[in-house]
């Protein structure tokens, strides 16, 4: 818990002792840093006197302010500020870990939650633990809730630090001044388009990612993906993977009554695989997970060994039996890609398939034409 003038690097600051920070008025509390972030919906700006009566040592904001009765720092992004000030807070503990972030439209659940196991020592940040703690949004938090969970992993003993980061949080500067040692990129097609407004915008959003790989470090890309990926991977040593390409790719895949079996060919080796849930595209999340230790310098048989005992994130290809005997699938297909990998995984094993989805809230409207057409065909 710093000085203000340590965090911004300052001298001329008032010395002003910062116990923590805070974007949301209603959770501050006494000593700390409040950041005044504009919203879609609403204008932190407004919650700036509520801010101070309950606390707040000093502000963060755009706006051009005076007349307040505590120290007010004006910056041009308040979001990029956060999370600068974030990892300065914090001590940069992604720079002290082996930190790992995953990005795609699917697949990031299921790689970090993978790398969980398959990794010693490593910290997993998923989507699902996210919403079971009540973190700040979803998939990737705001930059003080990530690099708290960082530091916390680093004061844990842990080695490495795997989490997801969504093109959003990329967009929003929520990585911004982290380190990575790895950067996964699982795949792309459409999504959010709602706050891209463009799939070149979503893209490049995500290829944000690569920009905080530090120098040599890994890249882990689907072979299938655009060329502009692999041009803004480049900063790192890239390994491409893929369903019978790349150089970790899965060959003589099946699904058995327990799970996927498959062939793992690499310059690492050529070994047999086994995955104990179901879905080719679970296959090819599973080599995503498998380069990145590659790459790291484990040995295939030893990460084999660990992949076949892994467990799927919770609500990824969940399943029940009812008192009839028929299966119940749960999984998180919320986009026509997901989705018709779920379909493509389900229909050989099923005589009669009933399917029930959605389409969240707000998000993309354009997408639910095209989920109906998947679903039906």
């Amino acid at each position: 818990m710093p000085w203000l003038s340590e965090l911004f690097g300052k001298e001329d600051l008032p010395r002003v002792w910062v116990e923590g920070l805070c974007w949301d008025s209603r959770k501050v509390q006494p000593g700390d840093l409040f950041f005044a972030l504009r919203g879609t919906k609403v204008d932190g700006h407004r919650f700036i006197p509520e801010a101070v009566q309950k606390g707040a040592v000093a502000v963060v904001g755009e706006e051009r302010l005076s007349g307040l009765p505590v120290p007010y720092l004006q910056v041009e992004n308040a979001r990029r500020t956060m999370a600068e000030i974030a990892c300065a807070f914090y001590g940069h503990p992604t720079k002290k870990l082996c930190s790992i972030g995953v990005t795609g439209t699917n697949g990031k659940t299921t790689v970090v939650h993978l790398l969980g196991q398959l990794l010693p020592d490593c910290e997993a940040l998923t989507t699902v633990r996210v919403e079971e703690e009540g973190l700040s949004c979803v998939t990737t938090p705001e930059a003080p809730d990530l690099q708290r969970l960082a530091a916390h992993a680093l004061a844990q003993g842990k080695k490495f630090f795997a989490f997801e980061a969504s093109s959003i949080g990329l967009a929003q500067h929520r990585l911004d001044g982290s380190q990575l040692s790895a950067a996964v990129f699982t795949n792309f097609s459409r999504d959010h388009l709602d706050f891209h407004g463009s799939m070149e915008a979503y893209l490049s959003a995500k290829l944000r990612l690569f920009d905080f790989l530090v120098e040599g470090g890994l890249a882990v890309v689907n072979v299938r993906l655009p060329a502009r990926v692999f041009a803004a991977a480049k900063k790192g040593r890239l390994l491409t993977f893929g369903l019978g390409r790349g150089e970790v790719r899965g060959k003589e895949i099946e699904s058995t009554p327990s799970g996927m079996g498959f062939v793992v060919e690499s310059r690492f080796g050529k070994e047999k695989a086994f995955l104990p849930f179901f879905g080719v595209h679970n296959v090819e999340n599973a080599l995503a997970a498998l380069a990145v230790g590659l790459g790291l310098g484990f040995s295939l048989r030893e990460i084999l060994e660990k992949l076949s005992q892994a467990s799927p994130p919770p609500g990824r290809f969940a399943r029940w039996e009812t008192p009839r005997g028929a299966t119940v699938v749960v999984d998180f297909a919320h986009n026509p890609e997901a989705l018709r990998a779920m379909l493509l995984a389900l229909r050989p094993r099923a005589r009669k398939l009933i399917a029930v989805f959605g389409c969240p809230g707000e998000a993309d409207r354009g997408k639910r034409r095209i989920m109906g057409e998947i679903a039906g065909r």
